[in-house]
């Protein structure tokens, strides 16, 4: 079939460079996606620019090349089509930090898109953040088992938080349990009765207590113990997703992704993007637990503060992550090799599993 100026026969992709077809394994592609391009057309006498709309299929072989090919919108979600069709275990689609579409759960992610050093491509479908798996419907399972193909699953919360929910367990998938804490994050539980538990008992304010558990996750050496216990799986996985999780998604996770991103040589502003999107995901999820509370108690300041200790992120917890690395191991290179075990070929390592 034709698609623009390439042809897909016998399940090879053909194409002409230099003046020469050439032939292209499908089975040799690994990741394919759509790119839109915007260009200004016409800018003489009173004449307005016109905006013409260019779509380009974009292709990544396992040699790490990269190709692309201008064509129609419809011949490039065709010719994605027929190239999944060929190539099953090919992935699709620019995520960048997208949300993963559960019915259970609002804030898993697919870090797939970010680029990170030298111009490379976190791979899609095979690095997610999540909250927890906690009765996943069906249909869930078979999106993260079937299409994302999840296959490691790291559990960062503690024992009480494993008791009250427990993981969902999906066929063929080996569970690690990593806790960063030994008890949930700052005594606070997201069950009902946990939010009542913790009004009543915090003494800090939320924000201060948040800050003290964010310079735990860098300077308690079990903590960062359990982090290094996170990288080792990812050396050791080999096929398909690896999906790490706490109880929203946001804090344990959200620094286990940070130190990863930072790993795989993601800028510090693309990670604090990512890190702050937890906010856009759970807004849903604060806004049940607020109507929850109004029904129990005076929503006040101080709870509105707790709530938004347990669903929203602040920047300024990143921050102090960042600024106590920068201090105490003088860049985070030296962090992730003192702290993280990970040694300039273990990093090469990492990229070489998630990058494209």
């Amino acid at each position: 079939m034709k698609f623009g100026k390439i042809r897909i026969e016998d399940g090879q992709l053909i194409y002409i460079r230099h003046m020469i077809w050439n032939h292209m394994p499908c089975k040799d592609i690994v990741w394919a996606y759509k790119r839109r391009e915007m260009v200004q057309e016409g800018m003489s006498g009173n004449d307005l620019s016109k905006q013409m709309v260019s779509y380009f299929l974009v292709i990544f072989t396992r040699r790490q090349k990269q190709y692309e090919f201008s064509m129609s919108e419809k011949e490039v979600n065709d010719c994605i089509g027929l190239l999944c069709a060929l190539n099953p275990d090919m992935v699709t689609g620019f995520p960048q930090g997208g949300r993963v579409p559960l019915q259970s759960q609002s804030n898993t992610r697919d870090l797939g898109g970010y680029t990170a050093s030298n111009g490379r491509y976190i791979l899609p479908q095979r690095l997610l953040r999540s909250g927890d798996l906690y009765h996943l419907s069906n249909a869930d399972k078979e999106l993260l088992v079937d299409e994302y193909k999840v296959r490691t699953v790291i559990d960062l919360r503690s024992d009480m938080e494993r008791e009250e929910r427990p993981d969902t367990i999906l066929k063929g998938v080996e569970y690690y349990h990593v806790p960063v804490f030994e008890e949930s994050l700052a005594g606070i539980s997201r069950e009902n009765n946990g939010i009542m538990d913790a009004i009543s008992a915090m003494g800090d304010t939320p924000s201060e207590f948040m800050i003290k558990q964010y310079e735990k996750f860098v300077t308690d050496q079990m903590c960062v113990k359990q982090y290094a216990k996170f990288f080792n799986i990812l050396l050791h996985h080999e096929n398909g997703a690896v999906l790490w999780h706490c109880s929203a998604g946001k804090d344990r996770a959200g620094i286990a992704t940070a130190l990863l991103m930072s790993a795989l040589g993601v800028p510090r502003k693309t990670i604090r993007e990512d890190y702050r999107n937890s906010n856009r995901f759970l807004a849903e999820d604060r806004e049940y637990a607020i109507r929850y509370l109004e029904t129990k108690t005076i929503v006040d300041g101080r709870v509105m503060e707790l709530v938004g200790a347990m669903y929203h992120v602040q920047e300024a917890y990143l921050n102090r992550v960042f600024k106590i690395i920068d201090e105490q191991y003088g860049s985070m290179s030296q962090f992730l090799r003192k702290q993280m075990y990970l040694t300039p070929r273990s990093i090469e390592e990492l990229k070489k599993k998630f990058l494209i």
